[in-house]
């Protein structure tokens, strides 16, 4: 079982990912990299944790995991998700709607909004993979 955050859980996240066909049709035509930091919040996650993506073709061909989220300052990602952990935790267990958080402002989004927007009828994508992922969440260890 696979801590969420960390390498070992992204990278399986990414396989699953890979893998699934309809992921594979929902990516194609997607323009630009993205970036994502899972902010620390006291009592549950002691660190940031952020990643870069790189998708080409409907598949992420890139994973990096940062030592720093102020790298993808420099790096300048088309797109970038900030959330508190508790937030990305809720997006994982399917308890946080991304339409919604994003509206609230309870994630911090930088990009072009449209793209990601014409691709929601694919969320259920997203929940199908997640579901396939055992996840352990670092604040219940």
């Amino acid at each position: 079982m696979a801590v969420f955050p960390s390498r070992q859980w992204c990278e399986q996240a990414v396989r699953l990912i890979n893998a699934d066909p309809e992921s594979r049709d929902a990516g194609q035509g997607w323009v630009g990299d993205f970036g994502a930091v899972v902010e620390a919040e006291p009592g549950k996650l002691s660190q940031p944790f952020a990643i870069h993506c790189q998708p080409r073709d409907g598949q992420i061909t890139q994973l990096r995991i940062l030592r720093d989220p102020d790298e993808l300052d420099e790096i300048e990602p088309a797109y970038l998700a900030r959330a508190p952990y508790s937030v990305w935790k809720g997006l994982i267990q399917g308890s946080v709607d991304p339409v919604e958080a994003m509206l609230r402002r309870r994630i911090a989004f930088k990009g072009d909004a449209e793209q990601l927007m014409q691709r929601m009828r694919y969320k259920s994508i997203a929940d199908r993979v997640l579901a396939q992922l055992s996840t352990e969440f670092a604040d219940e260890i």
